[in-house]
């Protein structure tokens, strides 16, 4: 019996002084991910799956925690980044095909998603900020971020709102409320107040039956979307 431990100890020993501890904990564990942690791959795969010339057209972040980060290791279908990407060679021959939505998955290749447009339009319960997203999705079948754009992560978007008057209200009000996150080529949100060849977010602060969304220009600061 003691042989027996005394192999399993030096096999322990053996493990933990090979590798290095914090890479195994954050191997297991770590499943959360920002919005642009998983951009790359999401385009490579679209270009390998899709089309070659796919591009960003919007990121969607569905219950993104306040610190702007989704976890891959719960519900990948109500907690997740779906980026939608756009490709102008498939508009051509057949518009209706011009989008697919991907979501990335812990430890694998990114997957298409069965996530539609109205699904994502029932969480806003503003109708006047409801009209503004779905005309904006409206035109991604033709319109993809510009590789050029500059635009925050969603941490930082998220940290611009959480301290404002209103959105403090809101979610004192509503405790259980949810985030989600809409990352669009300015010029779709808005094409008077957008900006050409910028990207925005839209954030999306909501309840069983309201919404706060707040939209935060390039150059405009934040616009109320659901007055």
């Amino acid at each position: 019996m003691k042989k027996y431990l005394l192999t399993i100890v030096t096999l322990l020993v053996f493990l933990f002084t090979s590798c290095n501890v914090n890479d195994l904990v954050s191997e297991v564990a770590n499943g959360k991910i920002t919005a642009k942690e998983k951009l790359g791959e999401v385009i490579n795969k679209a270009k390998s799956d899709f089309a070659r010339d796919s591009k960003l057209a919007v990121i969607y972040g569905r219950n993104v925690s306040t610190s702007g980060e989704i976890d891959l290791l719960g519900d990948n279908l109500t907690n997740n980044f779906y980026y939608v990407v756009q490709s102008d060679s498939v508009d051509a021959v057949n518009p209706g095909e011009a989008n697919q939505f991907y979501i990335p998955v812990f430890k694998s290749d990114p997957v298409r998603s069965p996530i539609t447009l109205n699904e994502i339009l029932t969480l806003i319960k503003n109708p006047a900020a409801k009209n503004i997203i779905g005309d904006a999705f409206g035109t991604i079948g033709t319109v993809a971020i510009s590789t050029s754009a500059s635009y925050s992560d969603s941490p930082a978007a998220l940290n611009t709102l959480l301290s404002r008057d209103d959105v403090k209200s809101f979610r004192a009000l509503n405790p259980a409320s949810q985030i989600d996150m809409f990352l669009f080529p300015s010029k779709s949100i808005n094409d008077t107040l957008g900006t050409t060849n910028a990207a925005d977010w839209v954030v999306n602060f909501y309840s069983s039956n309201s919404s706060l969304v707040l939209w935060i220009t390039t150059d405009r600061g934040v616009v109320t979307l659901s007055n």
